[in-house]
């Protein structure tokens, strides 16, 4: 067994998140990091892709699972990918996911708020 990681950093897109109105009307950008653990060995022995999990295609699926689900609370969306990842990506043996708002306290420059959560 040849425990790695994947990790997926500062994938940043806008979509609907957030539980005030105009945060239901208008998309916002969030940044998106993820971490899978997974067994390499196979996908090292043999170099196919189909043995590991392809990062980029990987990457899209949740861009598009997010900005479809209109999450009210960023807990939800970080549980909810997890929960996305572990179902839809059986190699994968646990998954981190946190995700940042950057916007999320109006009119402070700088200010971001950031939820994160981890599961086997």
């Amino acid at each position: 067994m040849e425990q790695g990681r994947i990790r997926l950093k500062d994938v940043q897109f806008d979509c609907i998140v957030g539980i005030l109105p105009y945060e239901r009307e208008n998309e916002q950008p969030i940044i998106l990091n993820l971490t899978l653990w997974l067994d390499f060995a196979k996908a090292a022995e043999t170099e196919d892709l189909n043995e590991s999990i392809d990062y980029a295609k990987l990457a899209e699926e949740l861009k598009g699972f997010i900005r479809l689900s209109c999450f009210k609370l960023v807990e939800t969306l970080v549980v909810k990918t997890a929960e996305y990842v572990l179902e839809h990506y059986p190699k994968a043996t646990a998954v981190e996911v946190s995700v940042a708002k950057p916007q999320a306290v109006p009119g402070c420059l700088g200010a971001e708020a950031s939820v994160k959560i981890s599961r086997q």
